[in-house]
This record gives C-alpha cells, sequence and structure tokens, in this order.
C-alpha cells in the first residue's frame, strides 16, 4: 500500500476493539516475523528460487538474470508477473545453456508449465537476438565480466533453432 492507513485508522475500523498499544505490538510483531522484508516481489527472488528447485549452476542463473534485466527498459514487459517473466527467463537460460526442459519441480513451485512460456520465451529470445547495443550498453558491459560468467558471450539461439526446441516440449 502506497499510502497505508494510520493507526487511527485502523483503530476507527475495527470499531476501536483494540487498545492503540495493542494495536502497536501486534504491528511490530508482524514486522518482526516477517523479518522486515515487505518488499514487492521481483523477479530476481523468483530466480533463485527456480535455480535452487532444480540445483542449476550459477552461470545459468545469471544468463536468467541478463535476460530479465534487459527487460527493464522494454515497455511491452511491464504488464508480465515477475514470477512469469521469470520463468520464462530461467526457461530460455536452460535451452541457451542446453540444460534441458521445464521439469515437473519447477512446474509445481512456479505454477507455470511450459506451454504457458512459449511466447514469453519467444518474445525474450527476440529481443536477445535483436536488442540494440547501444541502449543497454551498461547492461551488456555489466555481465560481459568474468564475474558474471560473461553471459553475454554465450549464443542466442536463432529463431527456428527455438521453434525446434519448443516444439518437442509439447
Amino acid at each position: 500500500e502506497p499510502c497505508p492507513p494510520s493507526v487511527g485508522e485502523f483503530l476507527y475500523i475495527c470499531e476501536d476493539l483494540y487498545p492503540r498499544k495493542e494495536m502497536l505490538a501486534m504491528e511490530v510483531s508482524i514486522l518482526k516475523t516477517l523479518e522486515f522484508d515487505i518488499n514487492i516481489p521481483i523477479a530476481y527472488h523468483f530466480l533463485r528460487r527456480y535455480a535452487i528447485c532444480l540445483q542449476t549452476n550459477m552461470k545459468t542463473l545469471t544468463l536468467s538474470r541478463f535476460i530479465c534485466e534487459i527487460t527493464l527498459q522494454e515497455y511491452e514487459y511491464i504488464h508480465e508477473r515477475a514470477s512469469k517473466l521469470a520463468a520464462g527467463s530461467f526457461l530460455l537460460a536452460l535451452y541457451m545453456n542446453k540444460l534441458g526442459h521445464w521439469a515437473p519441480i519447477l512446474e509445481y513451485y512456479s505454477g507455470y508449465n511450459t506451454s504457458e512460456l512459449h511466447s514469453l520465451v519467444r518474445q525474450l529470445n527476440i529481443l536477445l537476438n535483436f536488442q540494440s547495443y547501444e541502449r543497454l550498453k551498461t547492461v551488456y558491459n555489466k555481465y560481459s565480466h568474468q564475474i558474471f560468467f560473461e553471459v553475454t558471450k554465450i549464443p542466442t539461439l536463432d529463431i527456428l533453432k527455438l521453434e525446434e526446441i519448443l516444439s518437442c516440449q509439447l
């Protein structure tokens, strides 16, 4: 909530069933339980979870982060859920690294099956293949370093190869 209600407003909503002190104590208890982690979910969180589920290597995780990051300046991806963007990026990274396909455990934890991700994976692959280097020079420079496994040097999939991979996944 960008402008959360004040304690007074919460008390009013609850028809003053709780004393102010108790309301504040509960708020503190909730924040402690959440370890003060009350941010919105972002694709990076989901990517980490998917990588742990599949026990994939850091290079694949980093490649999927790179794919996610290049979408940040593209308006057409703003409507995508962070979880789906992460899933599509992770699946494309698996294909690019020749590490297989969307495993049942990923479907279980992500809530997405392969066919739900095909369209997004195609869009992401087109973005990788035809994105202007100049617009994203900083991102490309970042991910071309050894610390980021030089993932920008991993060959992208041509459209026909991706279609072949996707057709085998049906």
